[in-house]
């Protein structure tokens, strides 16, 4: 088992790099209040000179959106990577990425939802473990809980444990032991068959999605256990899952119960854990998770650690 390379943690004053590699940004509350809150955990932050001019449903044209992720990636100055938000661009960065610039720096790269493909595509290149976790404009709306997680990761305490009395062991067992891979289900889907496909195998998988129809996570599921993807895991952990981000609580928990209950007809043959309702994904609830660490699930506590 080859070792993960971990960057540096980050130390009070030191400076966060902002990056837009997928939508543009749509209004400035959410990023100013964002930037306000990693002031006032110390860390200073970093924008473009410029902001983002949007291009379509883009914060930037391709080669300039690729060109700010090398800038800031190489930067001294810069510890962290942060994503301004996700939606839909990464793909499409995937084969402008110098993979020299990448394994020259050793940086913490932070996002969640499309920032998945870069999660994935770092560790394909580098073997470097990066956060699963908030993003700028989400960290206003994020609960305390998962803004205190964000902050210990940044300071290097990301092998702190994480229980919540929401998750739901669907299926137990001995504990499983796995590098800790995943994230939003329909970017993963979008690396299949591509250069930057990552073998799952002895891979603790987290995936979670929002605004997908129950018949498309079946389709994406179904797909994933028939091109073997899920025989080749230790575990699953499945995150938040809502049609819409204000779904009713009894109309989340039977949309969930659907997922849950197909994924476990997919794996009956290999008996792994899986777990539901994990605080991981596009609710308030996102607790920040190290992308390519190497991760125990124990079911009888329901608790998900790190090694």
């Amino acid at each position: 088992m080859s070792v993960a390379l971990l960057p540096p943690s980050l130390q009070p004053g030191e400076c966060i790099g902002i990056i837009a590699p997928g939508g543009q940004i749509r209004n400035l509350p959410p990023l100013e209040q964002g930037i306000s809150i990693l002031q006032e955990m110390g860390f200073e932050v970093r924008l473009p000179r410029r902001l983002w001019p949007g291009t379509g449903y883009l914060a930037d044209t391709d080669r300039n959106r690729a060109l700010e992720f090398h800038k800031m990636w190489a930067d001294p100055e810069i510890s962290v990577i942060l994503a301004l938000r996700g939606g839909f661009g990464c793909l499409r960065l995937l084969h402008l990425l110098d993979r020299r610039v990448l394994r020259q720096h050793a940086k913490l790269l932070i996002g969640f939802s499309d920032i998945t493909i870069l999660h994935q595509a770092l560790y394909q290149t580098t073997q470097m473990i990066s956060l699963h976790g908030p993003m700028l404009t989400t960290l206003s709306s994020s609960s305390r809980e998962s803004v205190e997680r964000l902050y210990a990761c940044l300071r290097g305490n990301w092998k702190f444990p994480v229980h919540s009395s929401m998750i739901e062991v669907l299926r137990g067992g001995h504990p499983a032991r796995g590098t800790l891979l995943g994230g939003n289900l329909s970017s993963l889907m979008s690396l299949l068959a591509t250069p930057w496909e990552r073998d799952w195998t002895d891979a603790i998988l987290f995936l979670e999605d929002v605004g997908e129809p129950l018949y498309r996570i079946d389709r994406m599921l179904t797909q994933l256990a028939h091109c073997g993807k899920l025989s080749q895991v230790r575990g699953i952990i499945l995150g938040d899952f809502s049609l819409t981000r204000d779904q009713d609580h009894l109309e989340r928990l039977r949309f969930h119960e659907q997922i849950w209950k197909r994924v476990l007809e997919l794996t009956e043959s290999t008996g792994i854990p899986v777990w539901g309702d994990f605080p991981v994904g596009h609710g308030r609830d996102n607790h920040t998770l190290p992308h390519g660490a190497e991760a125990v699930m124990d079911s009888r506590q329901a608790t998900l650690s790190f090694c």
